[in-house]
């Protein structure tokens, strides 16, 4: 995985929840540079810290965004473990 992966998974996610992309970087509490740098693979160190923020305004977890970005999981593999996530959050609600 890597951040291509990463950002695929965000721009699929935004058109998922139906909210734009300045939205998102409101939520999250990030500039919008940060934002479209993580969207358009321009960005190879994010902080956790942003990460976390992001994971919170994308309604899914930190770990999740993390193991796309470092983990090896194939598209399946994300496509399986984003509903894990989902589910989960939806328990926690």
């Amino acid at each position: 995985m890597s951040a291509k992966d990463l950002a695929d998974y965000l721009g699929q996610r935004v058109v998922r929840l139906g909210i734009s992309k300045s939205e998102v970087a409101r939520r999250a509490d990030i500039s919008r540079q940060t934002w479209y740098r993580l969207l358009s693979e321009d960005i190879t160190d994010a902080k956790l810290s942003t990460m976390v923020r992001l994971a919170e305004a994308l309604e899914t977890t930190p770990m999740f965004l993390l193991n796309i970005y470092f983990g090896e999981e194939t598209s399946e593999d994300t496509q399986r473990l984003h509903s894990s996530a989902d589910d989960h959050r939806r328990a926690q609600a």
